[in-house]
């Protein structure tokens, strides 16, 4: 009789994966004294969180390349063991194999158990060289194996402090050079450029993104603004616009500002356009998206972003990425300015990635939280004070706001009086520059190939649109066996919510 169970943890917190994987392994266990075979149910719970939290969450989905990075990086690097229970680590392995199959658990795109098995029978040898490799340890499992090694408990608290205190006191010896070995290990698994699976947020077609960006204010201004300059144009001593030009362009663009603003009965002369904020934020933009520049005191277009100027769509991509450079046209400068000038590339990220994840319109309070925040923790800061945290606070909440009309004008997010949510615009431009810096982005198209659970995983965890869209396609994907695969679903995941969707689309 197959096992009741879901299998399918991309992206599921620990409150959902942890208790899932503790039933799992204890369902295993199960199967193994039935069976008999002899195995540690430490080393599965190992292996099931290495899949969840480095990997896909794909529980019953193996290759033999997966088993090798588990074998011969993970255990070596993070899993504490003593070395009479290394043995016994392949074996239970091979064991987790072929209770997958058995209970009828192995993912349809497993690869074949006796493939998993010959693997395992190459990697024996290997992962216990591995394991005896302290130049492998990760600096947890360094310090915890040399507790080990010296007759303590790791986690006996008062034990643990006693050999800190010694090690600071220079009473522990320790090999300098495998230490620094190890540390360089701990970055590397520490790794900044690796990112856990993104869920499925549904951008619509080029063509349709195209036509959005054609109604972007950013879009317009910044191919009017090329337009006007024609050959070039003088600028000042200082490298900045005349402001005979200036007015003109606040009126052509449509900006925003106000020049000689009149406050009661007294106006008060521009002198200079740096004065202008939305026209300085957008020449700043044409320039950090390279489709202007600045040659030997005048502003010229830049010949080769002729093609760019002309796919709306290819030039609302530019401006996006270029918005992360803007720290100091947006914010300003001057003696009150905020931690997101510094910091604006983590302040806009932030911002963008939590409005993609979010499957409901988020508060600006959160918003400008979280911009504060990233800006902070980007520059190592610690405001001190209660009074100095609010003086920053605010200082930041303001450039935040700034930061949201940029993107409102670009079209990539819809701003409410209290909310904010990404456009269908501003999820494809998004999209688009996550995929530029390598990350991968789940799209429809993909997901129509795939199994019927992580379809239903991924569809319960997206926006209700999104999830239609995604279950819809995929049936129509796979019209012979949708409904027998949704309804074998149903059967075998202990998931409610997978349930409910699976017979929904059956």
């Amino acid at each position: 009789m197959s096992a009741v169970m879901r299998m399918v943890y991309t992206s599921a917190p620990d409150p959902i994966f942890i208790p899932a994987r503790d039933r799992l392994k204890w369902r295993f266990g199960g199967w193994a004294r039935r069976h008999p075979r002899q195995v540690d149910l430490f080393v599965v719970e190992a292996l099931l969180d290495h899949r969840w939290a480095d990997g896909d969450g794909l529980l019953g989905r193996w290759q033999p390349e997966d088993l090798e990075e588990a074998l011969l990086d993970w255990f070596p690097r993070q899993v504490t063991m003593r070395p009479e229970q290394w043995p016994a680590v392949t074996p239970t392995v091979g064991a987790f194999v072929d209770f997958l199959f058995d209970q009828d658990l192995a993912d349809r795109r497993c690869a074949d158990r006796h493939l998993l098995h010959a693997a395992l029978d190459k990697l024996a040898a290997p992962f216990a060289d591995a394991m005896a490799d302290q130049s492998r340890y990760g600096l947890a499992k360094f310090w915890a194996t040399r507790m080990l090694h010296e007759g303590i408990d790791p986690a006996d608290q008062v034990a643990a402090e006693r050999f800190i205190a010694d090690l600071h006191a220079g009473r522990v010896a320790v090999d300098k050079n495998l230490l620094n070995q190890v540390m360089a290990n701990h970055l590397l698994g520490e790794d900044p450029d690796h990112h856990p699976p993104l869920p499925l947020v549904a951008a619509p077609e080029d063509d349709t993104l195209r036509g959005l960006a054609a109604e972007s204010a950013v879009v317009r201004r910044l191919r009017e603004l090329v337009r006007w300059l024609g050959g070039g144009r003088a600028l000042t001593a200082t490298g900045r616009l005349r402001l005979a030009d200036a007015r003109e362009l606040v009126a052509l663009l449509e900006t925003g500002d106000v020049i000689d603003p009149k406050i009661g009965d007294r106006v008060f002369a521009t002198r200079s356009s740096e004065e202008l904020h939305g026209l300085t934020v957008l020449v700043a933009w044409a320039r950090a998206a390279r489709v202007i520049r600045v040659v030997k005191g005048r502003l010229v277009p830049v010949k080769s972003a002729a093609k760019v100027l002309a796919d709306q769509l290819a030039l609302a991509g530019r401006a996006f990425t270029a918005l992360f450079e803007l720290g100091e046209a947006v914010c300003g400068a001057g003696w009150a300015e905020s931690v997101l000038r510094w910091r604006f590339d983590d302040a806009v990220f932030a911002v963008a990635m939590a409005l993609f994840l979010a499957p409901e319109p988020l508060e600006i309070d959160e918003l400008r939280r979280l911009a504060y925040q990233a800006a902070c923790d980007g520059l190592g800061l610690d405001p001190g004070s209660e009074e100095q945290e609010r003086g920053w606070r605010q200082l930041a909440d303001n450039d935040t706001d700034r930061l949201l009309d940029q993107l409102s004008r670009l079209g990539a997010i819809e701003k409410g009086e209290a909310v904010v949510a990404l456009t269908p615009l501003g999820v494809g431009l998004l999209a688009g520059h996550l995929r530029e810096q390598g990350v991968a982005v789940p799209t429809i198209d993909q997901l129509t190939d795939e199994t019927a659970e992580v379809v239903v995983a991924t569809a319960t965890g997206s926006p209700a649109e999104t999830a239609a869209a995604l279950m819809h396609a995929w049936r129509a994907r796979n019209p012979a066996t949708a409904s027998s695969e949704l309804r074998a679903l149903a059967e075998r995941t202990d998931d409610p919510e997978h349930r409910r969707v699976a017979l929904a689309y059956a």
